[in-house]
């Protein structure tokens, strides 16, 4: 009996030692083959990266082969797989964003609890007042049209008037946002108005982060051999914090991209067209293909409640005005500007004083100028600015001598009437003489004596960004060809 129990321990022993080996040998078989797949995954992986880093290298040596510039920063794979004949000359670093913030440009007055129990120990306010009124509401402050942001609500006297913000010099409203120049013009058109006027140029509701607008720039530069690279960079660089989309078009047998790019820099995003001619640049022909390219490259689709500002290469545009349309206004019929009529640089002005050049619309009111931009120029009515109150500056010849005997050369005399020097039979115009009417302030007919201007008595003497960068803009500030500039230096 012992025995068969022995043998039969013996059995079950040896039964379970084959068992624990059987499952030894699937555990090893399970290892390797574990091993062997990861292998063949890590050598899929190399090899996926090796044909990858090869491909971007054949692309790489192609565009380089091609020396062509991609400016669009894209966010997916669709506009990468557009032709890249499309996308020079588009640069959107900002798809959907718009340029201005609500929380940046203006800052919330909180009211002052401390001031509350001032408030009414020193007036004895009667409880119904105290109903009426109720908790202080939040009060938001145009932050460029005050001069105290520190300010508080209770700083204000209740019985008086009702709370407002601290407006600067030039700047209205109750939350300080409306520029000299609308304030003007509302007063104009109210006057008008009560006389029997027409339909308001703009219909205007309380800023909010909801209300801005975006802004589009479109700008007719024109013939790129006449146009001046410091007054458009100028022109550019005072709307680079307004504008969201700078729309530029110019005549010129070779691409002028790189040229514009370095103006414009990396944040700013833009569509550029060329024309090879003037025939073939009207502005219903560049404002389809700006419409088209926004969409396609960009993924931006214009609409009816963006605003439209249209200007030629001459034209600087305030920008406060600008600023306070796209918070304000929920409808712009089309609007002239009245600028400031300078000749040669910011230091003469034309005895007309203003002309009037340039327009903004919603682009709502485009479709009733048949998508032509000069056409809405036309079609307007209204007005921005005054005989001392500049919706911008007309920089008109503002170029150095030698560009401008160029531009005189190449236009008709009926377009620009010039007077020659002599009636000499050998008379004619050259760098010297032009230097002569920039030092003497007269007009290229030879009989407009132009008004001198100086900086220091001047309130709207050039841009700010001029003033803020006056070694960058030199040429337009001070006129090199006058010998009285040095007198006034020299009293300085």
């Amino acid at each position: 009996m012992v025995r068969n129990t022995i043998s039969v321990s013996q059995t079950l022993t040896s039964a379970t030692g084959g068992i624990g080996i059987g499952r030894l040998a699937i555990t090893k078989k399970l290892v390797l083959w574990s091993v062997l797949i990861l292998q063949v995954g890590f050598i899929g992986c190399i090899w996926l990266l090796q044909m990858n880093y090869s491909s971007q290298d054949q692309q790489q040596g192609l565009d380089q082969s091609h020396n062509r510039v991609n400016f669009v920063k894209s966010g997916g794979a669709e506009t990468a797989d557009r032709s890249q004949s499309q996308s020079l000359g588009t640069h959107c670093p900002r798809q959907h964003e718009n340029v201005n913030r609500y929380d940046r440009d203006f800052y919330q007055m909180k009211p002052d609890r401390l001031n509350d129990t001032q408030i009414q120990a020193d007036y004895n306010v009667p409880a119904y007042v105290e109903m009426e009124m109720g908790p202080a509401a939040a009060l938001w402050c145009y932050r460029e049209g005050t001069i105290n942001e520190s300010q508080h609500i209770n700083d204000v006297d209740y019985l008086m008037a009702p709370p407002q913000c601290k407006c600067a010099s030039g700047w209205h409203g109750r939350d300080c946002g409306q520029p000299e120049i609308i304030w003007r013009a509302l007063m104009t058109h109210s006057r008008a108005s009560r006389r029997g006027g027409g339909t308001a140029p703009l219909q205007l509701s309380e800023a909010s982060s909801s209300s801005l607008h975006r802004l589009f720039y479109m700008v007719d530069l024109g013939a790129w051999e006449h146009i001046s690279l410091e007054l458009l960079e100028l022109q550019l660089r005072a709307l680079l914090e307004v504008v969201d989309y700078f729309l530029i078009y110019y005549v010129s047998n070779g691409s002028k991209e790189r040229s514009l790019d370095s103006l414009l820099g990396g944040k700013a995003s833009y569509v550029l067209f060329r024309c090879t001619s003037a025939g073939n640049c009207s502005s219903a022909a560049a404002y389809a293909h700006f419409r088209r390219q926004l969409w396609s490259l960009c993924g931006v689709q214009m609409e009816a409640k963006d605003l439209l500002l249209h200007g030629d290469s001459r034209t600087v545009y305030a920008p406060a005005a600008l600023k306070f349309l796209k918070y304000y206004a929920k409808d712009v019929l089309p609007l002239r500007f009245r600028l400031k009529y300078n000749v040669y640089g910011f230091y003469w002005q034309h005895p007309k004083r203003t002309l009037l050049n340039g327009v903004i619309s919603s682009l709502g009111h485009l479709r009733g100028a048949q998508l032509d931009p000069h056409l809405l120029q036309r079609q307007a009515s209204n007005t921005l600015g005054d005989l001392n109150h500049y919706g911008g500056w007309s920089c008109e010849m503002c170029l150095p001598p030698e560009q401008i005997v160029l531009l005189l050369q190449q236009h008709p005399s009926h377009k620009l009437p010039v007077k020659l020097p002599n009636d000499t039979r050998n008379a004619h115009i050259d760098a010297t003489y032009m230097q002569q009417l920039m030092a003497n302030g007269y007009h290229i007919d030879g009989s407009t004596q132009l008004l001198r201007l100086r900086q220091q008595s001047e309130k709207y003497y050039a841009p700010d960004e001029a003033l803020l960068h006056s070694s960058q803009f030199g040429q337009l500030l001070v006129n090199l060809y006058d010998v009285d500039i040095f007198e006034d230096i020299q009293e300085d």
